[in-house]
Protein backbone atom coordinates (compact mmCIF):
# COMPACT_ATOMS: atom_id res chain seq x y z
CA UNK A 1 0.00 0.00 0.00
CA UNK A 2 1.26 3.20 -0.63
CA UNK A 3 1.07 6.03 1.94
CA UNK A 4 -0.38 9.60 0.70
CA UNK A 5 1.85 12.63 2.51
CA UNK A 6 -1.55 13.48 3.85
CA UNK A 7 -1.27 9.71 5.54
CA UNK A 8 2.33 9.60 6.51
CA UNK A 9 1.92 13.43 8.43
CA UNK A 10 -1.04 12.29 10.26
CA UNK A 11 0.24 8.73 11.32
CA UNK A 12 3.69 10.59 12.51
CA UNK A 13 1.92 13.41 13.96
CA UNK A 14 -0.07 11.11 15.83
CA UNK A 15 3.10 9.53 17.04
CA UNK A 16 5.35 12.04 17.99
CA UNK A 17 3.34 15.34 17.92
CA UNK A 18 3.58 18.28 15.52
CA UNK A 19 6.48 20.02 16.95
CA UNK A 20 8.47 16.48 16.54
CA UNK A 21 7.49 16.20 12.74
CA UNK A 22 8.44 19.48 12.11
CA UNK A 23 12.05 19.36 13.55
CA UNK A 24 12.18 15.67 11.89
CA UNK A 25 11.55 17.39 8.98
CA UNK A 26 14.65 20.18 9.28
CA UNK A 27 16.79 17.66 10.50
CA UNK A 28 16.59 15.07 7.18
CA UNK A 29 17.75 18.48 4.78
CA UNK A 30 21.06 18.45 5.90
CA UNK A 31 24.59 15.92 6.94
CA UNK A 32 25.83 12.83 5.85
CA UNK A 33 23.25 10.11 6.24
CA UNK A 34 25.11 8.10 8.48
CA UNK A 35 28.92 8.83 10.27
CA UNK A 36 30.43 5.89 11.12
CA UNK A 37 32.74 6.11 14.15
CA UNK A 38 35.95 4.14 14.97
CA UNK A 39 37.39 4.11 18.64
CA UNK A 40 38.04 2.41 22.21
CA UNK A 41 36.27 5.00 24.48
CA UNK A 42 32.21 4.80 23.78
CA UNK A 43 32.10 8.41 25.24
CA UNK A 44 34.42 9.79 22.76
CA UNK A 45 32.87 8.42 20.15
CA UNK A 46 29.33 9.41 20.93
CA UNK A 47 30.42 12.99 20.83
CA UNK A 48 32.58 12.46 17.25
CA UNK A 49 29.46 10.97 15.77
CA UNK A 50 27.08 13.71 17.40
CA UNK A 51 29.69 16.49 16.30
CA UNK A 52 30.43 14.74 12.59
CA UNK A 53 26.00 15.16 12.34
CA UNK A 54 26.45 19.10 13.38
CA UNK A 55 26.41 19.14 16.50
CA UNK A 56 24.16 18.30 19.63
CA UNK A 57 22.24 21.54 18.97
CA UNK A 58 20.96 20.23 15.96
CA UNK A 59 18.64 17.90 17.70
CA UNK A 60 18.31 19.15 21.10
CA UNK A 61 17.39 22.77 21.99
CA UNK A 62 17.41 24.08 25.36
CA UNK A 63 14.13 23.59 27.19
CA UNK A 64 13.63 20.14 25.94
CA UNK A 65 12.11 16.76 26.96
CA UNK A 66 14.03 14.03 25.81
CA UNK A 67 13.29 10.18 25.54
CA UNK A 68 16.45 8.22 24.76
CA UNK A 69 15.92 4.46 24.52
CA UNK A 70 18.83 2.13 25.29
CA UNK A 71 18.52 -1.44 24.94
CA UNK A 72 18.39 -2.48 28.47
CA UNK A 73 16.07 -5.34 28.12
CA UNK A 74 18.17 -8.32 29.59
CA UNK A 75 19.49 -9.14 32.80
CA UNK A 76 23.26 -9.65 31.67
CA UNK A 77 26.56 -8.52 32.40
CA UNK A 78 27.97 -6.34 29.40
CA UNK A 79 30.24 -8.24 27.78
CA UNK A 80 27.52 -10.31 26.76
CA UNK A 81 26.69 -7.87 24.15
CA UNK A 82 23.09 -8.42 24.46
CA UNK A 83 22.64 -4.72 25.70
CA UNK A 84 23.87 -0.75 24.51
CA UNK A 85 27.11 -0.04 26.22
CA UNK A 86 26.38 1.96 29.66
CA UNK A 87 28.57 4.76 28.54
CA UNK A 88 26.86 5.18 25.05
CA UNK A 89 23.98 6.21 27.23
CA UNK A 90 25.71 8.26 29.70
CA UNK A 91 27.47 10.20 27.56
CA UNK A 92 24.28 11.00 25.02
CA UNK A 93 22.56 11.69 28.23
CA UNK A 94 24.92 14.12 29.22
CA UNK A 95 25.26 15.88 25.66
CA UNK A 96 21.39 16.59 25.80
CA UNK A 97 21.81 18.23 29.70
CA UNK A 98 24.12 20.10 27.95
CA UNK A 99 22.58 21.33 25.13
CA UNK A 100 19.94 22.39 27.84
CA UNK A 101 17.09 19.94 27.79
CA UNK A 102 14.77 20.32 30.98
CA UNK A 103 14.48 16.58 31.21
CA UNK A 104 15.90 13.49 30.16
CA UNK A 105 14.30 9.94 30.61
CA UNK A 106 15.79 6.96 29.70
CA UNK A 107 12.92 4.40 28.50
CA UNK A 108 12.55 0.72 29.09
CA UNK A 109 10.38 -2.20 28.86
CA UNK A 110 11.94 -5.48 30.22
CA UNK A 111 8.67 -8.28 30.70
CA UNK A 112 11.33 -9.85 33.25
CA UNK A 113 13.47 -9.13 36.11
CA UNK A 114 12.49 -5.72 35.73
CA UNK A 115 15.19 -2.77 37.13
CA UNK A 116 17.65 -6.29 37.41
CA UNK A 117 18.12 -5.52 34.00
CA UNK A 118 18.88 -1.94 34.20
CA UNK A 119 21.36 -3.19 37.23
CA UNK A 120 22.59 -6.31 35.67
CA UNK A 121 24.02 -4.68 32.43
CA UNK A 122 25.71 -1.54 34.23
CA UNK A 123 23.56 0.99 33.03
CA UNK A 124 21.99 2.06 36.70
CA UNK A 125 25.89 2.25 38.38
CA UNK A 126 26.57 4.44 34.92
CA UNK A 127 23.65 6.81 35.22
CA UNK A 128 24.69 7.73 39.10
CA UNK A 129 27.39 10.12 37.02
CA UNK A 130 24.44 11.85 35.93
CA UNK A 131 21.61 12.59 38.74
CA UNK A 132 19.62 14.63 36.45
CA UNK A 133 18.44 11.80 34.20
CA UNK A 134 15.46 10.38 35.05
CA UNK A 135 14.59 6.02 34.54
CA UNK A 136 11.03 5.30 33.47
CA UNK A 137 10.39 1.35 33.16
CA UNK A 138 7.17 0.45 31.29
CA UNK A 139 4.99 -2.15 31.86
CA UNK A 140 1.49 -0.78 33.83
CA UNK A 141 -1.40 -0.65 31.44
CA UNK A 142 -1.79 3.19 31.75
CA UNK A 143 1.84 3.78 30.22
CA UNK A 144 0.47 3.30 26.56
CA UNK A 145 -2.11 4.83 24.34
CA UNK A 146 -3.34 3.01 21.44
CA UNK A 147 -1.87 4.74 18.20
CA UNK A 148 -3.02 3.82 15.03
CA UNK A 149 -0.78 3.35 12.04
CA UNK A 150 -1.63 4.63 8.27
CA UNK A 151 -1.15 2.26 5.72
CA UNK A 152 0.41 -0.63 8.34
CA UNK A 153 -0.09 -4.01 6.26
CA UNK A 154 0.58 -6.64 9.69
CA UNK A 155 -0.03 -3.55 12.23
CA UNK A 156 -2.86 -1.39 11.80
CA UNK A 157 -2.20 0.06 15.58
CA UNK A 158 -0.36 -0.66 18.06
CA UNK A 159 -0.42 0.87 22.38
CA UNK A 160 3.14 3.07 22.68
CA UNK A 161 4.38 4.60 25.44
CA UNK A 162 2.81 7.92 26.53
CA UNK A 163 6.29 9.42 27.86
CA UNK A 164 7.39 8.69 24.26
CA UNK A 165 4.29 10.36 22.58
CA UNK A 166 4.63 13.69 24.69
CA UNK A 167 8.59 14.26 24.31
CA UNK A 168 10.31 16.88 22.33
CA UNK A 169 13.37 14.42 20.76
CA UNK A 170 13.60 10.54 20.64
CA UNK A 171 17.05 9.16 20.38
CA UNK A 172 17.14 5.77 19.77
CA UNK A 173 20.74 4.14 20.99
CA UNK A 174 20.42 -0.05 20.15
CA UNK A 175 22.74 -2.24 20.72
CA UNK A 176 24.41 -3.89 17.72
CA UNK A 177 23.18 -7.97 17.80
CA UNK A 178 21.94 -11.19 15.95
CA UNK A 179 18.26 -11.82 16.20
CA UNK A 180 16.71 -15.30 16.37
CA UNK A 181 13.63 -14.39 14.17
CA UNK A 182 14.44 -10.88 12.54
CA UNK A 183 18.16 -11.71 12.00
CA UNK A 184 19.62 -8.55 13.60
CA UNK A 185 18.32 -6.46 16.44
CA UNK A 186 19.08 -2.69 15.76
CA UNK A 187 17.63 0.59 15.95
CA UNK A 188 14.05 -0.37 13.83
CA UNK A 189 14.06 -3.44 16.18
CA UNK A 190 14.55 -1.48 19.17
CA UNK A 191 11.32 0.39 18.84
CA UNK A 192 9.47 -2.18 19.92
CA UNK A 193 10.69 -2.08 23.82
CA UNK A 194 8.62 1.41 23.40
CA UNK A 195 5.13 -0.78 22.81
CA UNK A 196 2.72 -2.57 25.04
CA UNK A 197 1.93 -5.89 23.34
CA UNK A 198 5.40 -7.02 21.39
CA UNK A 199 4.84 -10.81 22.19
CA UNK A 200 1.47 -10.62 19.40
CA UNK A 201 4.16 -9.00 17.12
CA UNK A 202 6.44 -12.28 17.52
CA UNK A 203 3.45 -14.57 17.45
CA UNK A 204 1.01 -13.39 15.64
CA UNK A 205 1.87 -11.48 13.00
CA UNK A 206 4.56 -11.24 10.33
CA UNK A 207 7.08 -10.20 12.82
CA UNK A 208 9.25 -8.15 9.96
CA UNK A 209 6.73 -6.49 8.62
CA UNK A 210 4.94 -5.58 11.79
CA UNK A 211 7.95 -3.77 13.02
CA UNK A 212 8.39 -1.88 9.39
CA UNK A 213 4.70 -0.82 10.52
CA UNK A 214 5.99 0.18 13.82
CA UNK A 215 7.97 2.77 11.80
CA UNK A 216 5.70 4.48 10.53
CA UNK A 217 4.69 6.23 13.61
CA UNK A 218 7.79 5.49 15.80
CA UNK A 219 10.35 8.18 14.52
CA UNK A 220 13.44 8.79 16.55
CA UNK A 221 15.34 12.06 15.51
CA UNK A 222 18.65 10.82 15.97
CA UNK A 223 19.69 6.74 15.75
CA UNK A 224 22.83 5.79 17.17
CA UNK A 225 23.82 1.81 16.57
CA UNK A 226 26.47 0.91 19.43
CA UNK A 227 28.52 -1.76 17.66
CA UNK A 228 31.73 -1.02 20.34
CA UNK A 229 30.60 -4.38 20.98
CA UNK A 230 28.63 -7.16 18.78
CA UNK A 231 26.82 -10.26 19.86
CA UNK A 232 27.18 -12.09 16.58
CA UNK A 233 25.27 -15.51 17.46
CA UNK A 234 22.33 -16.66 19.82
CA UNK A 235 20.72 -13.34 20.45
CA UNK A 236 18.72 -11.25 21.39
CA UNK A 237 19.35 -12.89 24.65
CA UNK A 238 22.57 -14.59 24.35
CA UNK A 239 25.25 -16.07 25.03
CA UNK A 240 26.50 -16.17 22.18
CA UNK A 241 29.47 -15.56 19.75
CA UNK A 242 30.62 -11.80 20.56
CA UNK A 243 32.96 -9.41 18.64
CA UNK A 244 34.63 -6.11 19.81
CA UNK A 245 34.43 -3.96 16.34
CA UNK A 246 34.95 -0.26 18.16
CA UNK A 247 32.34 0.62 15.64
CA UNK A 248 29.36 3.64 15.82
CA UNK A 249 26.75 3.98 13.03
CA UNK A 250 24.79 7.18 13.44
CA UNK A 251 22.12 9.46 11.55
CA UNK A 252 18.91 10.96 11.20
CA UNK A 253 17.08 8.17 9.41
CA UNK A 254 16.49 4.86 11.35
CA UNK A 255 16.41 2.84 8.01
CA UNK A 256 19.55 4.25 6.91
CA UNK A 257 21.55 3.25 9.67
CA UNK A 258 20.10 -0.34 10.03
CA UNK A 259 21.20 -0.90 6.66
CA UNK A 260 25.01 0.65 7.29
CA UNK A 261 24.86 -0.72 10.57
CA UNK A 262 24.70 -4.36 8.47
CA UNK A 263 27.74 -4.17 7.48
CA UNK A 264 29.51 -3.36 11.21
CA UNK A 265 29.64 -6.97 11.88
CA UNK A 266 28.89 -10.72 10.51
CA UNK A 267 25.48 -11.23 12.81
CA UNK A 268 24.80 -14.94 12.34
CA UNK A 269 28.10 -15.82 11.52
CA UNK A 270 27.82 -14.06 7.38
CA UNK A 271 27.60 -10.73 5.94
CA UNK A 272 23.14 -9.54 5.98
CA UNK A 273 21.95 -7.29 3.94
CA UNK A 274 18.94 -5.20 4.04
CA UNK A 275 17.17 -8.15 1.90
CA UNK A 276 18.05 -10.69 4.92
CA UNK A 277 16.78 -8.47 7.61
CA UNK A 278 13.90 -8.51 5.89
CA UNK A 279 12.14 -5.45 8.59
CA UNK A 280 14.72 -3.31 7.06
CA UNK A 281 13.81 -3.56 3.45
CA UNK A 282 10.30 -3.60 3.88
CA UNK A 283 10.50 -0.26 5.92
CA UNK A 284 12.93 0.74 2.69
CA UNK A 285 10.09 0.01 -0.02
CA UNK A 286 7.44 1.85 2.34
CA UNK A 287 9.44 4.93 2.11
CA UNK A 288 10.82 5.45 5.29
CA UNK A 289 14.40 5.45 4.36
CA UNK A 290 17.03 4.68 2.04
CA UNK A 291 18.04 0.84 2.64
CA UNK A 292 20.81 0.74 -0.67
CA UNK A 293 24.29 1.56 1.35
CA UNK A 294 25.84 2.35 -2.30
CA UNK A 295 23.11 5.37 -2.47
CA UNK A 296 24.15 6.68 1.23
CA UNK A 297 26.59 9.48 1.99
CA UNK A 298 28.88 8.09 4.65
CA UNK A 299 30.80 9.96 6.76
CA UNK A 300 34.10 8.07 8.40
CA UNK A 301 35.39 9.66 11.52
CA UNK A 302 38.16 7.87 14.47
CA UNK A 303 37.62 9.05 18.26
Amino acid sequence: MTLTRRDFVAGTAASLGLAALTRQAALAATGPDVVDVSGSSPAAMVGAAVAALGGIGRFVKRGDYVVLKANAAFANPPEWGTTTHPETVVAMAKLCLEAGAKRVVVLEYPQAKGMKCLERCGLIAALAEVPAVQVKLLGAPDDFKEVKIPGGVACKSTEVAKALLSADVFINLPAAKAHDQTGVSLGLKNHMGLIRERQVFHTMMDLHQAVADLAQVVKPHLTLVDATRALLTNGPAGPGDTSTPGRMAAGVNVVSVDAYALTLARFNQRQMTPADARHIALAAAAGLGEADVAKLVVKKVTA
